[in-house]
């Protein structure tokens, strides 16, 4: 039996912009926790009719599941259609739409709001290193040669110890919601027919980085890529790019690495942005490295617009006031690394930190023979080739990573400018490196000259207020797909005779 207007309500949902009926719209009726209780879809003319029920308050969702949901007193609700307002991120169907409208202007892009739930933000982790200009420590109290000899070389150079800092700072990423970002294609399909199409999404470069989140490909693209990929390997904070400080004025340098990271964020979220993305029709032959979606027209009589469309989230940014600690730069010989006898000996250390992964077979199979390859003459020169050509790297790779004792015993040999012993001044651990010289905290602040003393004490006790806080939108991998139906193909053919005769 038909239901009566007594028996249900009836809802009219139309676009915001233009007031004309929004079809195809999904309405979800929440019971008092929240869950679904009802589901439907409005028709042609924007209606969805609704049976009634025996509540105060009827709780309704128009879209999918990241709108607000709203309620409606139910007394109020009169016998007639009641309006809704579409969500703003509705496709509307251009008239006369082609079937093939890669890259144009389409539906508006409106930011979709998150969930009404409080969702916890991401804290990216950067450093950078500050080296003191020279003319503040006394090198003539020290010994001439004072450099870390971790690999037992003879030296034909020396170079002097030098004080610095190291500054540390937070990235807080507040997610604001995901949006709709640019119309990528949009394919009109008859009933019952489908389309394959291929996704070429050249955003995410290595293999690797479909495993990571955007967030830390952002950070590492943020980051020194040389120190940011080996600090990455060995722990959680991301290099930046190294400052000299001539006078002590802390201040000045820590002002200028919160803007320094802000500059970079941003920039690095538009790069990425602007890596290549495209949908094309895959019916003939397709790129070997597409993604392949195929789209089937399931309605028995409408005609369906597939949109696609690059997902979008955005993100407030904050930065917060960053922590200087003081640090010593040591310099160390660099060390004949290319040979097979080392590359066994610190094997597990290059399979961390290589940085051509597709060297990887050809270092495993090293690392599984006793007699460097034998015949294989080719793979063994060029993995020691690519060694010997970032040997700062690998150096420092070892260093950081190796055997704390024998770091340990090398620090041991070495006093500071002033004559004192290293060991009892440092922490056995490497912070970074600048040029041949690693980075190691000091255990106190009493250790540095008296200038620096007092700019690290003025900026300890007063630190300067940091309030940078912006806005960034990265991408998401993969692509958005709507549906969008028209009007029956029965009724659309009706009217073209009415309009004829």
């Amino acid at each position: 039996m038909a239901n009566t207007e007594q028996d249900v309500w009836v809802f009219r949902i139309v676009h915001q912009d233009t007031g004309k009926p929004a079809q195809g719209v999904p309405v979800t009726v929440l019971d008092k926790t929240g869950n679904p209780a009802g589901y439907w879809v409005s028709e042609a003319d924007g209606t969805v009719t609704i049976p009634r029920r025996d509540v105060a308050k009827l709780r309704l969702r128009v879209g999918l599941r990241n709108e607000e949901p709203i309620e409606l007193v139910t007394a109020s609700l009169g016998e007639g259609p009641i309006d809704l307002a579409a969500p703003t991120w509705l496709p509307q169907a251009p008239s006369g739409a082609s079937e093939r409208a890669p890259r144009e202007p389409g539906p508006t892009a409106t930011p979709r709001p998150a969930e009404p739930h409080d969702v916890p933000g991401h804290v990216l982790y950067f450093q950078r290193l500050v080296m003191f200009a020279e003319g503040a420590p006394d090198a003539k109290h020290g010994p001439r040669d004072a450099v870390a000899d971790f690999f037992a070389l003879a030296s034909d150079h020396a170079a002097p110890m030098r004080y610095g800092a190291l500054v540390e700072l937070e990235e807080s990423w507040q997610s604001l919601g995901v949006q709709w970002g640019e119309l990528l294609y949009s394919v009109s399909l008859t009933p019952g027919d489908e389309a394959r199409l291929a996704v070429l999404d050249g955003r995410w470069r290595r293999e690797a980085e479909a495993r990571e989140r955007p967030l830390q490909i952002l950070a590492r693209m943020v980051g020194s890529s040389m120190l940011g990929d080996l600090v990455t390997a060995l722990g959680t904070d991301l290099q930046l790019d190294p400052l000299t400080l001539s006078e002590p004025t802390l201040d000045v340098a820590v002002t200028n690495t919160v803007q320094l990271i802000r500059e970079r964020t941003e920039r690095m979220s538009s790069a990425l942005r602007r890596r290549p993305l495209g949908v094309v029709d895959a019916n003939h032959e397709a790129p070997s490295q597409a993604a392949i979606r195929t789209v089937r027209n399931t309605s028995p009589d409408r005609v369906v617009t597939f949109h696609f469309f690059e997902p979008l989230e955005r993100f407030k940014v904050a930065v917060r006031t960053p922590r200087v600690r003081p640090v010593i730069f040591v310099p160390f010989r660099l060390p004949n690394l290319a040979t097979p006898d080392v590359v066994r000996r610190f094997g597990y250390i290059f399979r961390r930190t290589l940085l051509d992964r597709s060297l990887q077979p050809d270092l495993e199979r090293l690392l599984s023979s006793d007699d460097g390859w034998g015949a294989d003459g080719a793979a063994r020169s060029r993995l020691l080739d690519h060694i010997e050509a970032n040997l700062l790297y690998y150096s420092t790779a070892i260093i950081s990573a190796g055997d704390p004792a024998a770091r340990y015993t090398a620090l041991a040999k070495l006093r500071d400018p002033a004559g004192r012993p290293l060991t009892e001044l440092v922490e056995n651990t490497v912070l970074g490196r600048i040029g041949n010289a690693i980075a190691l905290p000091l255990r106190s602040a009493d250790r540095l000259p008296r200038e620096w003393q007092e700019a690290l004490a003025t900026y300890t006790t007063r630190p300067p207020r940091v309030n940078e806080v912006f806005t960034v939108t990265i991408p998401h991998p993969g692509v958005w797909v709507t549906a969008q139906p028209h009007d029956p193909m029965q009724q659309r053919e009706a009217g073209e005779r009415n309009a004829a005769g």
